[in-house]
């Protein structure tokens, strides 16, 4: 737990000045179901890996997280941050502006909303993941303000915020739903293009292009999606465009807004391959050390 506040610190560095841990992702229920995800940051280390607990295997994204100068006895991580399991069930955890004050550690009744992160290692749909929200009071964390963004193969899918006083649950009001750096609850009974704050334009074109492509989304719209939402603010870069197709555990990522060359997960088998945009083709086991993403640049080379 330690470790996870001293990563989430990190953030408010990186942090404070601008939103410079931006992301986007949604959920998408039409004539097949598709999740999806912009990280955005600035420059450093990514690491994509697949986690094996009770028979379930889990995708995960995770960023690496370097420890203070005056924390010696800390060691650095990579803290995950987007994932899903071989249930189809999704989840992304994204900065949400504006910060309130966090808690260095909760109380017995209470849980940090970026723990709500961990479900997907457990769980294989969003009602279980409800179920374990409704029974302590989220609340931030220390350093940037943090909401969840949590789909499954059922057509159910809700952002999870709080305000450390309340769980704040928000549902879809179509067949998608769109996370970006605001909160989706203040755009409860209103119009989408209603919405202000961070990410508020990424938040209408994702809104947009869903609602006109939902009837014949697939991978490649997926990935077109991502590439017209990338992250434009300062000292900021999408450094990985992940689509999730659970009907067929697959995850489709390409690095740094290269959509011509795009990896392929099968999480089922724990393979990576080439997909697109190879000379030659390429595939590993991913497993628990996984790999990281300046290694799977050079692996198609």
């Amino acid at each position: 737990m330690m470790l996870k506040i001293l990563a989430l610190l990190l953030l408010f560095v990186f942090g404070c000045a601008s939103s410079v841990f931006a992301c986007t992702s949604f959920a998408l229920y039409g004539n097949d179901i598709f999740y999806g995800m912009n990280f955005d940051f600035t420059f450093l280390p990514l690491k994509f890996w697949i986690e094996s607990n009770s028979g379930m295997k889990i995708f995960h994204l995770a960023f690496l997280y370097e420890p203070y100068p005056k924390e010696p006895k800390s060691k650095a991580y990579f803290a995950t941050t987007c994932g899903m399991n071989d249930k189809g069930l999704f989840s992304a955890c994204q900065e949400v502006e504006p910060y309130i004050e966090g808690f260095e550690k909760p109380s017995d009744d209470q849980i940090h909303i970026d723990d709500q992160y961990e479900t997907i290692s457990i769980y294989s749909d969003v009602e279980k993941v409800q179920e374990f929200i409704s029974k302590k009071q989220a609340v931030q964390n220390l350093g940037p303000s943090l909401h969840n963004l949590f789909a499954d193969t059922k057509g159910n899918a809700f952002v999870s915020e709080t305000d450390n006083t309340e769980n704040i649950i928000v549902g879809m009001d179509h067949d998608f739903l769109v996370m970006a750096n605001f909160a989706n609850h203040s755009l409860v009974g209103k119009h989408y293009e209603e919405a202000v704050g961070v990410g508020a334009e990424r938040y209408k074109i994702a809104h947009d292009y869903l609602s006109k492509n939902k009837n014949d989304f697939n991978v490649e719209k997926g990935l077109e999606l991502l590439g017209m939402v990338y992250c434009q603010d300062p000292g900021c870069s999408t450094l990985c465009s992940m689509v999730f197709h659970p009907r067929t555990n697959s995850i489709y990522i390409a690095l740094n807004l290269n959509f011509e060359r795009v990896w392929k997960v099968s999480l089922g088998e724990g393979v990576l391959e080439t997909h697109r945009g190879y000379d030659e083709y390429s595939q590993i086991h991913l497993g628990s050390g996984g790999i990281l993403s300046a290694e799977l640049e050079l692996l198609g080379n």
